[in-house]
């Protein structure tokens, strides 16, 4: 078959761009190249990308083409209309048997021969409509669920995504797929105490600190973190910091301000958006790692400090038990008091910690790479054969010459 990949949020500029979203996309098309020498004989691609520049970072083989279509980034409008109004005539002048939209998205009109697949990374704007813009809860109640119900196969991130798209969208769960995404091998325990050490000194943070990693913005419910810090130090004799990595998302505000109500200042650092070559160090050095959020599709962060042996403290909702791997503790987020005493367990049971470094190695490989593209490749033909079975064309399976 032909596979149409669009992939037009690929981003490796070191900011809030360079998300979950992107970093799904970017694991996706770095796997293909080893699934595809391991089966020669099966399809080719053509990936629509975002400028030149992302074409070079990509790994090259010969049943991919890269296509580039540049818009601006900041004007998404811009995007949104070249998905809607150029991609469909790209992918009939290139007979393209299946598209898939990575981030939650079709073209309305598709060529008739042309399946699709999409990929549901979670349905906050449903779920918690309160926490995302007004601009972002229009372009998902325009475009999104209308997707969803014209896809002929959906891909979503954890079984709890794929609960969700049944229960507030209507979509049949024969008609889903669920394939966890994937870490990068960066992350692993592999540093040396020294090294860790080192780091720490460097940003002052030789007391031990606690982490989260991720984009502030409402829905991560860092106030109620906040709230349970405060606790855990009026509770407890500890001098651990408390550091919020993460660039800015949205309607942010509330968070410097509960800082400042709390006399927390000093106590919580905001390092800003962490790059991608230090990420792996952030989550080792850690004495606990802690995303605390009201819901998410998947929640890459808790699998990735995971997989660095670091201790989880989580939520109990939506898909993060599926992220913890039976391993982070999992806890209601409207409840400081129970985050408090996870963070302090985190920080002193020894036997967790043990019990983390131990099992990372198998975080990581159930959450690899070449597992979800293997996975991925599979979702394609099942909505070949589905999009056949309704009605549509009949693929040019073959080998590519």
């Amino acid at each position: 078959m032909h596979i149409g990949i669009n992939a037009q949020l690929l981003s490796y500029e070191q900011n809030y761009r360079n998300g979950g979203v992107s970093r799904y996309i970017r694991y996706l098309l770095t796997a293909l190249p080893e699934q595809l020498s391991a089966h020669p004989d099966k399809h080719h691609y053509t990936v629509f990308v975002n400028g030149q520049e992302v074409i070079e970072r990509l790994p090259t083989h010969p049943q991919i083409v890269y296509v580039s279509a540049a818009w601006p980034q900041e004007k998404p409008a811009l995007r949104v209309a070249w998905e809607q109004f150029t991609l469909p005539s790209l992918l009939k002048q290139r007979q393209i048997d299946v598209l898939h939209s990575p981030v939650n998205v079709r073209p309305e009109f598709l060529p008739a021969d042309c399946a699709s697949v999409i990929t549901l990374h979670d349905l906050a704007f449903l779920r918690f409509p309160h926490v995302l813009t007004r601009a972002k809860r229009f372009y998902h109640k325009t475009f999104t669920v209308r997707s969803l119900r014209q896809a002929t196969l959906l891909i979503t991130v954890s079984e709890s995504t794929r609960q969700d798209a049944h229960d507030l969208v209507g979509i049949p769960l024969e008609q889903m797929q669920t394939i966890y995404p994937c870490i990068d091998t960066r992350f692993s325990p592999s540093t040396s105490e020294q090294e860790l050490q080192e780091f720490r000194a460097r940003h002052n943070l030789t007391d031990g600190f606690i982490l989260y990693l991720g984009t502030l913005e409402p829905r991560k419910n860092i106030p109620a973190l906040l709230d349970a810090y405060a606790q855990l130090r009026r509770n407890y004799t500890l001098k651990t910091k408390l550091v919020l990595a993460g660039g800015k998302g949205w309607l942010y505000d509330e968070i410097f301000a509960r800082v400042q109500a709390l006399g927390l200042t000093s106590e919580v650092l905001f390092p800003g958006f962490v790059q991608d070559d230090e990420q792996a160090l952030w989550y080792q050095a850690a004495g606990a790692f802690v995303f605390p959020s009201l819901y998410e599709g998947f929640g890459i962060p808790v699998a990735e400090a995971l997989a660095c042996g670091t201790p989880v403290v989580t939520s109990n909702s939506s898909s993060l038990p599926e992220a913890g791997a039976g391993l982070a503790l999992c806890v209601d987020p409207d409840q400081p008091a129970a985050l408090t005493e996870a963070l302090y367990q985190a920080l002193t049971d020894t036997v967790l910690r043990q019990r983390c470094q131990e099992q990372a190695m198998e975080v990581a490989q159930k959450f690899s790479a070449q597992r979800m593209a293997a996975q991925t490749i599979t979702a394609y033909e099942h909505a070949a054969h589905l999009h056949t079975s309704r009605g549509g064309a009949h693929y040019r399976i073959s080998s590519v010459q």
